[in-house]
C-alpha cells in the first residue's frame, strides 16, 4: 500500500528541530574505547583472521543427491504416488523394466569390508559344509578359515566361535555352504543361515561365506547369495520396513509407504545388477559403502513383500537405459529438494521435505558449526584462515544449489576445492551449503534477537549471516534479485525474519509472513528500510522519499512522500505499541507520525558525516541516530553508549540495533563488522 493511498489520512505532521538539551552527539575518544571496562565496547577482530571461532553453515540434504531421494520418495508415496512413477520421476532416461531369467538366476558376491583382513569364521545352528574338504561342520559348530600366507587358506573346526580349533586342512578359496539356504520368510532362517563370527555380534546371511584374496595378495569375506535374497537384505537397511505401514490404505492392500519400499527394491536391484563383477575383481559389490546390505538384520515380512512384489512375472524389475543395459540407480537418504545432475537429469524433489508423524525428514535442512582450528589443521598450508569464498555453484535450489567451487583464503596460501571435498573433509551432510558468519555482499543492515543474545546481518544479494543465538531461517542469496537488499526486521519472537529490497520486494523466512510488497509497483524513490509491527502481523517500507507503504497489521500514519525533503530518508523505527514511526534522513533529521513523540534531531547541525539509520529506544521515549563513521546521538530516553565516531573504520556504517534493555547497542559496518557497545555482546562478525 502507498502513501499516496493514505494521502488524506495523515494524522501528524513531521516535525524537525534542532539537538535537544539533553542529546549527546558521540565523538568517543580512541583512549576510552582503549580503556573501556565493563563491555562498554567489542570491536572486529583483526581483517586477517577469520570472522568468529567457528565457520557456521547451514545446507540441505544428506549423501550426493544423484537419482532418487529416499525420503523424496516417502514424501511423494504418501502424496499417492506409484512406486513406477517414483523411479521414472528420478531416474529420467530410463524405462522400468523386467530382467531375464539368465540375469534373475545371478547369485551376487557381496564384500563382506567390515571382515577385511581377518581370519574368516562361521557358525550355525545347522550343520554345513567347507568346499575344498570333507568337512562337515555339526550344528552350533564353527570353522575356522585362516589365511597361511601362501595364497591358500587352513582350515579347522571347533565347537563354536571361540574354538579351540583342531583338524588343520590347506585349500584355496574354502567356502562355508549350509545343508538348506532358507528363502525369505522362511520361520527357519535363523537356524539354518549361516553367521559370521564376529564380535560383539555375529552377520547372519542366506546363501554361502567364501574365505578368498583379492588381486593385491589382501584377505576378503566374500558372501555368495541369490540376488532377490540380496535384495531383501538391503531394502529395510536403506529404507526403514515400518515407513510401509505410513499413510492411508493404498494399492495392493498396502498403506500408501508401501511405495517407497517397493522403489527402494527396483532401485537397489538395478544398481547391484549394473555392477556384476565389478567390485575389485573379486566380487559384485560391498555390504557398507555400495549399498547398505546387512544379511537378515532389520528384514522383515513388509520389505520383503515389496522385493517380490516388484517381480510381477516371477523376474525382478529394473530401470535400463535404451538399448537394454540395466542403470547404476544411485541414491541417497535426503537430495535437499533438489537432485544433482548426472547419470540422470536434475530434477525438483518436493517430497524431500516430508514431516509428517513418525516421518520427518531431519536432513532437508541441517546446520553445522566447525571450527576454524579444525579447518586449518585440515589444510594446514593455510596458515591462518581468513576468508571462506564460494565460487561456483550449480544453479539448482537456495543460495544457486550444490557447491561447486570454493576457495579457502588462508594467510599463507589459499586452497581451491569443490564442495563435495570440503564436506567430506569434515563430515558435513552434503555439499549444498552456504556459510552463515558471511557474506557474499556488502552489509546492508543488522537486527538484533528478542534476548539480546545474538543478531543477524543482511548483505546487499540477500545473504544472512548469523551469530549468537540467531537463527538461519533461509536468505535470498543465489536468486536473481530485480534489485539489491537494502535492509530487514525479525519478528518479535526471533523465530523469522523479513528482507527488503530497494525495489519493495519483499523476502519472508521462518515465521515471518508475507503481507505484500511494492516489487511490482512503480515507485518515485527506492525502498530504503523497514521496520516490523509489534506482533509480527505486519511491516512498513520506507522509501528514500519518505513515502510509507504498510502491509499487513502495519497502520499507516502519515510520510513525507508529498514534502520536498533537504536530504533522503535513509531508515525509520516504529514505536513500542506499533502507532507510529520515525524516519531519519541522511542529515540527521527526525520526522514523527502517529504516537511517536519528537525528541529532537540533527537536522539543524552540521555533521562529520551522513546518518544512516536509527533505533528506537525501549519505552519508545526516544531514540538513536547512527552516522556512517559511527558517531550516535541519543534523543530522549535513549542512553549514550559510546560510539566509534573518533576511529578510522575500515568500511562505514550502514545500520545498527538495540539491545531488548536499552543499556547498548550493536553497529554493522559495510564489510560486516560489529561494534557492540554497553551492554551489547560480542557474538562474532561477518567480515571476510
Amino acid at each position: 500500500m502507498t502513501d499516496e493511498a493514505h494521502a488524506g489520512r495523515t494524522r501528524a505532521r513531521p516535525r524537525r528541530a534542532g539537538l535537544r538539551r539533553g542529546a549527546r552527539a558521540a565523538l568517543l575518544s580512541s583512549a576510552l574505547l582503549a580503556g573501556a571496562a565493563g563491555g562498554v565496547v567489542a570491536l572486529s577482530p583483526p581483517a586477517a583472521a577469520y570472522s568468529s571461532p567457528t565457520v557456521s553453515l547451514v545446507g540441505h540434504g544428506y549423501g550426493h543427491g544423484h537419482g532418487m531421494g529416499q525420503w523424496g520418495a516417502l514424501g511423494y508415496a504418501l502424496a499417492q504416488t506409484s512406486y513406477q512413477s517414483i523411479v521414472g520421476h528420478y531416474y529420467g532416461g530410463t524405462t522400468l523394466s523386467d530382467l531375464s531369467t539368465a540375469q534373475e538366476a545371478t547369485n551376487v558376491r557381496v564384500a563382506l569390508t567390515e571382515n577385511n583382513g581377518n581370519s574368516v569364521i562361521v557358525t550355525s545352528g545347522s550343520a554345513f559344509t567347507v568346499t575344498g574338504t570333507s568337512i562337515t561342520v555339526a550344528a552350533g559348530g564353527a570353522v575356522y578359515m585362516d589365511p597361511n600366507g601362501s595364497g591358500q587358506w587352513t582350515v579347522q573346526t571347533g565347537p563354536n566361535c571361540g574354538g579351540p580349533w583342531t583338524g588343520p586342512t590347506t585349500v584355496s578359496n574354502p567356502t562355508a555352504v549350509p545343508n538348506t539356504n532358507p528363502g525369505l520368510g522362511d520361520s527357519n532362517t535363523a537356524t539354518e543361515a549361516l553367521q559370521l563370527c564376529q564380535n560383539p555380534t555375529n552377520l547372519t546371511v542366506r546363501g554361502s561365506i567364501e574365505a578368498t584374496y583379492d588381486s593385491t595378495g589382501q584377505t576378503r569375506t566374500v558372501n555368495i547369495v541369490p540376488l532377490e535374497q540380496y535384495v531383501s537384505g538391503v531394502v529395510p537397511n536403506e529404507s526403514p520396513a515400518y515407513w510401509g505401514s505410513l499413510g492411508g490404505s493404498g494399492p495392493e492392500g498396502q498403506a500408501w509407504g508401501f511405495q517407497e519400499l517397493e522403489a527402494q527394491a527396483v532401485a537397489a536391484r538395478s544398481y547391484v545388477m549394473a555392477g556384476i563383477g565389478s567390485y575389485g575383481g573379486y566380487a559384485d559389490t560391498c555390504d557398507l559403502s555400495c549399498q547398505t546390505y546387512r544379511g537378515t538384520l532389520n528384514e522383515s515380512a513388509t520389505s520383503d513383500l515389496a522385493v517380490t512384489d516388484t517381480m510381477p512375472d516371477g523376474v525382478g524389475q529394473v530401470m535400463e537405459f535404451p538399448g537394454g543395459a540395466v542403470a547404476a540407480t544411485q541414491y541417497s537418504a535426503s537430495t535437499g529438494g533438489d537432485t544433482a545432475p548426472g547419470a540422470f537429469p536434475a530434477v525438483p524433489d518436493a517430497g524431500d521435505s516430508i514431516c509428517v508423524p513418525n516421518a520427518c525428514n531431519p536432513n532437508h535442512t541441517w546446520t553445522a558449526s566447525i571450527a576454524v582450528t579444525t579447518v586449518e589443521a585440515t589444510w594446514p598450508q593455510l596458515g591462518t584462515l581468513e576468508a571462506i569464498d564460494i565460487t561456483g555453484r550449480n544453479g539448482l535450489g537456495d543460495w544457486g544449489g550444490r557447491v561447486t567451487a570454493m576457495t579457502l583464503v588462508g594467510s599463507d596460501q589459499s586452497v581451491s576445492l569443490t564442495g563435495d571435498a570440503f564436506a567430506g573433509a569434515l563430515g558435513l551432510n552434503s555439499d549444498w551449503f552456504t556459510v552463515t558468519n558471511s557474506l557474499g555482499g556488502p552489509a546492508v543492515g543488522t537486527a538484533a534477537t528478542p534476548d539480546g543474545k545474538g543478531y543477524w546481518v543482511v548483505g546487499s544479494n540477500g545473504s544472512v549471516a548469523i551469530f549468537g543465538d540467531a537463527t538461519y531461517d533461509g536468505s535470498a542469496d543465489g536468486l536473481p534479485l530485480s534489485r539489491p537488499v537494502v535492509g530487514m526486521a525479525a519478528t518479535p519472537d526471533g523465530k523469522g525474519y523479513w528482507l527488503v529490497a530497494s525495489d519493495g520486494g519483499i523476502f519472508s523466512y521462518g515465521e515471518a509472513g508475507f503481507h505484500g510488497s511494492a516489487g511490482n509497483l512503480v515507485l518515485n524513490k527506492p525502498v530504503v528500510g523497514m521496520a516490523a509491527t509489534p506482533d509480527g502481523k505486519g511491516y512498513w517500507m520506507v522509501a528514500s522519499d519518505g513515502g510509507i507503504f504498510s502491509y499487513g497489521s502495519a497502520g499507516f500514519y502519515g510520510s513525507t512522500g508529498a514534502i520536498t525533503l533537504n536530504k533522503p530518508v535513509v531508515g525509520m523505527a516504529a514505536t513500542p505499541d506499533g502507532r507510529g514511526y520515525w524516519l531519519v534522513a541522511s542529515d540527521g533529521g527526525v520526522f514523527a507520525f502517529g504516537d511517536a513523540g519528537f525528541h529532537g534531531s540533527m537536522g539543524a547541525h552540521p555533521l562529520n558525516k551522513p546518518v544512516v539509520g536509527m533505533a528506537a529506544a525501549p519505552q519508545g521515549g526516544g531514540y538513536w541516530l547512527v552516522a556512517s563513521d559511527g558517531g550516535i546521538f541519543s534523543f530522549g530516553t535513549a542512553g549514550f553508549h559510546g560510539s566509534t565516531g573518533s576511529l578510522t573504520l575500515v568500511q562505514p556504517m550502514v545500520g545498527m540495533a538495540r539491545t531488548p534493555d536499552g543499556g547498548g547497542y550493536w553497529m554493522v559496518a559495510a564489510d560486516g563488522g560489529m561494534f557492540a557497545l554497553g551492554d551489547a555482546g560480542f557474538f562474532g562478525s561477518a567480515v571476510g
